[in-house]
């Protein structure tokens, strides 16, 4: 018996191992591409012989609980002949957005990658907020990294601490989980708002 025990437990691990495995794959994969788009994004900024394809937006407006807010978003994409319309389409590749907040004295930063696609791939986001510890709340700088497969979320990294310099990776919580799913959402958004502007 303890033979038969000792085998399932041998392709247990091994399951395990490889999904393990092919999620460091993905994860390197999606590292590679933002790294890539990272390049091409600095080097069509750099270089003035290269077309720029990007929009950045300014925007200033009011929001509830935090007051005037002011965001710069920078759309970075990409334009492709479309055979079955006959006419060149632009295609979201990466997005930037910097929200600062004046009265709370509050900055949030998000990045969205998609991939070729036009799936989600990554995204990240850091803010400060105020978190639950015991009975009160205390303030906290919060970064958190989800990793997609074809738009669905297979990785998470998220870490909290004092300020940047004393992150420490933790458990995504509920209450974090809320920005995570809000920040999915804004991939639809942002292509929706590309769309508009161009195509």
């Amino acid at each position: 018996m303890s033979k038969y025990i000792a085998a399932l437990f041998f392709v247990v691990m091994s399951l395990s191992s490889y999904t393990q495995t092919d999620t460091e794959k993905k994860i390197s994969e999606i590292r590679k591409m933002y790294n890539n788009e990272m390049e091409w994004i600095n080097t069509m900024l750099d270089d003035e012989a290269i077309p720029d394809d990007y929009i950045t937006a300014k925007v200033r407006h009011n929001l509830a609980g935090s007051g005037q807010a002011e965001e710069t978003i920078e759309f970075f994409f990409n334009d492709d002949f479309d055979e079955e319309i006959g006419k060149y389409v632009s295609a979201l590749d990466f997005v930037r957005r910097t929200t600062v907040y004046t009265i709370a004295e509050r900055q949030s930063y998000e990045e969205f990658l998609y991939d070729d696609a036009g799936f989600p791939a990554f995204y990240y986001t850091s803010f400060t907020t105020y978190l639950e510890d015991g009975d009160h709340y205390v303030e906290k700088y919060v970064e958190i990294r989800a990793y997609y497969d074809k738009g669905v979320q297979f990785h998470t990294i998220c870490k909290v601490g004092n300020d940047k310099s004393s992150l420490k990776e933790v458990a995504l919580t509920e209450e974090l989980e809320e920005y995570l799913f809000s920040g999915f959402l804004q991939f639809g958004k942002l292509k929706d708002a590309l769309n508009g502007m161009l195509n």
